[in-house]
């Protein structure tokens, strides 16, 4: 959830990175991609062993093409492929994350049409890699049947999604009871930027998504699901960002609400705050972040703390570590997460 915004000619161009491959007769095709391996321990609550792993967090490899059909009018296509650590139900095959294609306007944004991130994908202002917990997003950001449109003119942007209902089945989720049939969500954003300052306001709704992983074997809502399963409900969610720049400091601050039921009971209510700043100094990066969640459905409200290091060795590569601490309002207590990782892009 903290991917940068980006201006409508990136999009339809690839990363800032990506590599020209070919260009005539108003046809451009770019390649870009990604690699990021972590060192990564999660919290460990009391009575629990959970081993440090050496896991791949991110291997994308991303084709985009744009071709010239009118004065200030391109057709794009976009392909992205990924490759899924040994940890996810995928178990290290590789997927396409962005299969679309669309039209470009030069002074009314870029609508697309097909496999890709929902708008919501972009929400959250963390300043971590994995180790904030508690943090305002959607379990499902991604979906195989989106129209997505976005607009943005460096000051002012707009962007809406929706992914369509076409009774697609939850390959996450066991047994036909508790397998979403009728999946569909809508959410957008609107922000303002100017002179380092940057707001935006995201909201989200959805219907029958994916709204949490079952962490055992239980009943939500009067419907059983098994542990790994996809907790399926209903969901209306908002956060709202602020995030201000000036020279070598950064601070932000973002408030939102999840709001989801599941069966016939409220599974979430919960509100997030969320505070960060970040300094920097030559090419290394120090930031600590705080997030504090309050959940009226479960009582249960909880706090994090989490300090991030990251040397940016040049434009295309970083390493980082971390460390975070979670407390919450129950009688468990965990363990400090932490992550050393290095991401290359090209």
């Amino acid at each position: 959830m903290k991917k940068t915004l980006i201006a409508l000619a990136v999009l339809a161009a690839g990363s800032a990175s990506a590599a020209e491959i070919y260009n005539q007769d108003g046809v451009a095709v770019t390649v870009s991609g990604a690699g990021e391996v972590q060192l990564y321990q999660t919290y460990e609550a009391d009575g629990t062993d959970v081993s440090t792993k050496l896991r791949i967090d991110d291997m994308q490899l991303n084709t985009h093409g744009t071709i010239e059909v009118a004065e200030g009018l391109n057709a794009i296509v976009g392909l992205d492929f990924t490759f899924e650590d040994n940890d996810s139900g995928a178990k290290g095959t590789v997927k396409t994350d962005g299969s679309y294609v669309g039209f470009a306007y030069a002074d009314y944004g870029t609508i697309t049409y097909g496999r890709q991130y929902l708008i919501a994908d972009d929400s959250g202002i963390g300043a971590d890699f994995e180790v904030g917990k508690g943090q305002y997003g959607q379990n499902e950001t991604s979906a195989t049947d989106v129209i997505k449109y976005v607009y943005d003119n460096g000051t002012f942007y707009f962007g809406l999604s929706h992914d369509l209902d076409e009774s697609q089945t939850n390959s996450a989720t066991s047994g036909v009871a508790n397998n979403p049939t009728d999946e569909t969500s809508t959410d957008g954003r609107v922000g303002f930027r100017m002179n380092g300052f940057d707001a935006r306001l995201y909201v989200y709704s959805g219907d029958d998504v994916n709204v949490d992983s079952a962490n055992k074997d239980k009943t939500v809502g009067g419907v059983a699901y098994k542990d790994g399963d996809s907790i399926v409900g209903n969901e209306d969610s908002y956060n709202l960002e602020v995030v201000y720049s000036a020279d070598m400091y950064e601070v932000g601050a973002s408030y939102g609400n999840r709001d989801v039921d599941s069966g016939s009971s409220k599974y979430m209510d919960i509100d997030i705050f969320e505070i960060y700043g970040s300094y920097t100094m030559d090419n290394t990066t120090f930031s600590l972040g705080y997030v504090h969640n309050d959940d009226d459905a479960s009582n249960v409200d909880g706090d994090n703390i989490y300090g991030v290091v990251v040397y940016k060795m040049n434009a295309n590569v970083r390493t980082y570590a971390e460390i975070g601490f979670y407390d919450d309002s129950t009688s468990t207590d965990y363990d400090p997460a932490y992550t050393l990782g290095m991401e290359v892009k090209f």
